[in-house]
């Protein structure tokens, strides 16, 4: 992580390597728009961030000719019939392999521009600039891209990695306070996997060096295992669970209020596996509580079993969950689905 003028630069090391800038601004913008390949730039957003930032965004691609494709808000949109108008678009005014894909919005917005550029024409270029806090700190970094189908979230998808993420903590200005709160669930999962980030931090506001500080954690994460074969599955902390909370939920509750009650169940399971301690636990729980979170979970332990039958983390003999042992760190263990029923109380 390196400290420049007015934020902090990343760099992602996989087989194709890039930079996450953290600015407070859209002050050297201009470097990013530069990366724009093509003579064609296709802003990809919601409705709501396009009203807010989507002139000003596409304003800073001089020289090129802008689309504009603006999809509906919330995760339910995160389908297989967005993703294919999106396509459809980019045929229609006649992009090419040349040209590039910018995916301006939080996670669902991320999610569905970065596969449209990853399958359109078998690849363009993508750049990043995530608007919600969760997007910030984890979703825009380390190319997993996706939409959801019937039987699950993210079952269909590619790994696809951007030229530049640009992430302007400006953008945080206009979010929703339940937004914000989502977002602090995924930073708050960083804080079991990167113990650099503490309870300090998580009391405090969001600042450019928190956000950074979970980048680099990602970064280090992915630049080690690009495509999830091992290390890399330390990220999905509280996901598998929170997962099944969220479709069971119908997408009424938000990828980072289940990402917290994931991580709140995940605890209890951990109590059990590795005989944690109550002081231990208390300090787990201290963590999970400390925006104030909802942990509670209202489905029933065969109800959540039912929905990881279709989670792309298993198996036919069981989950890779990520658990909490009694150092407070995230550890990754393979459970049957016979394990995870008598965990989950």
């Amino acid at each position: 992580m390196d400290s420049v003028k007015g934020g902090f630069d990343i760099e992602v090391r996989t087989d194709s390597r890039y930079v996450v800038r953290v600015r407070e601004d859209m002050a050297d913008f201009a470097a990013t728009a530069a990366l724009a390949a093509g003579r064609n730039v296709v802003v990809v957003s919601d409705d709501v961030v396009d009203a807010l930032y989507g002139d000003a965004v596409a304003a800073q691609f001089v020289g090129k000719s802008v689309l504009r494709v603006v999809v509906p808000h919330g995760e339910a949109h995160k389908a297989p019939a967005e993703y294919v108008s999106i396509l459809n678009r980019l045929a229609e005014a006649g992009f090419t392999r040349e040209d590039t894909v910018v995916a301006l919005g939080g996670g669902v917005v991320g999610d569905l521009a970065g596969f449209a550029a990853a399958t359109y024409m078998r690849g363009v270029r993508l750049i990043a600039v995530p608007t919600s806090l969760l997007a910030m700190v984890d979703s825009s970094v380390g190319g997993k891209t996706a939409i959801n189908i019937d039987y699950g979230k993210n079952l269909c998808g590619a790994f696809y990695q951007p030229a530049e993420v640009y992430i302007n903590t400006g953008f945080l200005s206009t979010l929703p306070p339940r937004e914000m709160l989502c977002g602090w669930g995924e930073i708050i999962k960083y804080a079991f996997i990167d113990h650099t980030i503490g309870m300090t931090d998580l009391e405090g506001d969001v600042t450019p060096l928190l956000i950074a500080k979970c980048v680099q954690c990602k970064a280090d994460v992915v630049s080690a295992d690009e495509r999830e074969g091992g290390l890399r599955k330390v990220l999905n902390l509280g996901h598998t669970v929170g997962h099944a909370i969220e479709r069971l939920s119908e997408f009424s509750l938000s990828h980072g209020e289940c990402v917290v009650k994931g991580l709140a169940a995940v605890l209890a399971m951990s109590r059990l596996y590795y005989g944690l301690s109550d002081e231990t636990y208390r300090r787990a729980l201290a963590v999970l509580s400390v925006k104030g979170h909802d942990l509670s979970n209202p489905y029933a332990p065969m109800e959540i079993i039912a929905q990881l039958v279709n989670d792309k983390k298993s198996g036919e003999k069981g989950v890779d969950m990520v658990l909490i042992d009694n150092d407070l760190c995230a550890r990754i263990v393979r459970l049957t689905y016979a394990d995870i029923g008598s965990l989950l109380l």
